[in-house]
């Protein structure tokens, strides 16, 4: 085994770009977060050199870089490159093995993904073309509130009766929060009103997967307070939310990295053969 104690994982979303930096027992020992931008590779590397450097870890003790994401690509400085979805799914089955429903609730897009054995993911579903639910989307209501999307959360769960947000369409929404705004509408009512408007769309998501089993939330959205409570209350089961729940991708992309742990090799499986180890992994297993 290599003496160099952490790996890295960094996930390069379409809004934010995550890094972080686990040691040999997979706990999280340094992150960042920073807006993405149109050169994603540098960013990721400054953002890479600034969370090591405050943690004061020397570039030498990284053994693995792994890169998650769509601009996964351009990261050139990787060892590796994964999936979403494969990212998400293994930061999640480590972090909480009982979850059957993953859902990652990201800046663009909302993943609803079934786990099957060792975390395998068996089916997944993800939102129409529509923004509607995501961060993006949350982001543009804040804005048109004049409220900061870090406090739009708290301040929701303040209401005392959430105003009905019927359209879905960021475009549409927005104009009917003007609208509320209009006629005097309290900001936390309005808030919450769209709180539980992308929770009954995640939870269509999670209802489609169709099984009953605990629910696992990450991506930027899991932040939001407002969102996660109106989630729990509709979803009727039960809701786990990590610490960390914008990290879970960049998370999973560090535990993918190949390390033995207890004399055992953390098999890695390519996106195309996500559903089966190949024969030789099987027989190799049972020859031990």
């Amino acid at each position: 085994m290599s003496g160099k104690p952490y790996d890295v994982g960094i996930d390069v979303g379409a809004i934010s770009t995550k890094v972080a930096v686990v040691d040999k027992e997979r706990r999280l020992v340094a992150h960042g977060v920073r807006l993405t931008t149109m050169e994603p590779g540098k960013l990721s590397r400054a953002l890479l050199d600034d969370v090591l450097s405050d943690a004061g870890i020397g570039g030498d003790e990284v053994q693995y870089i792994v890169a998650t994401g769509q601009g996964r690509r351009s990261v050139d400085f990787a060892n590796m490159a994964r999936t979403e979805i494969t990212a998400f799914s293994k930061g999640a089955y480590y972090l909480h093995h009982e979850s059957i429903i993953l859902v990652d609730i990201g800046g663009q897009g909302i993943r609803a993904m079934k786990r099957g054995e060792m975390g395998i993911i068996e089916d997944f579903r993800t939102n129409d073309k529509c923004s509607s639910g995501t961060g993006s989307f949350l982001d543009a209501m804040a804005t048109a509130l004049e409220v900061d999307i870090k406090d739009a959360g708290a301040l929701a769960v303040r209401s005392c009766g959430g105003e009905e947000v019927c359209a879905t369409c960021t475009v549409f929404a927005e104009s009917e929060v003007v609208s509320m705004i209009a006629k005097g509408k309290k900001k936390e009512d309005i808030l919450a009103g769209l709180d539980k408007m992308v929770a009954r769309k995640v939870n269509g998501l999670i209802n489609s997967m169709r099984s009953k089993g605990p629910v696992f939330i990450g991506g930027g959205v899991g932040e939001n307070i407002g969102v996660v409570e109106e989630l729990k209350a509709v979803a009727n089961r039960e809701v786990f939310i990590p610490e960390h729940p914008q990290l879970i991708g960049a998370m999973g992309a560090a535990f993918m990295a190949p390390r033995e742990h207890e004399g055992e090799e953390d098999v890695m499986r390519d996106e195309v053969n996500v559903k089966k180890r190949s024969f030789f992994d099987l027989f190799r297993k049972v020859r031990r």
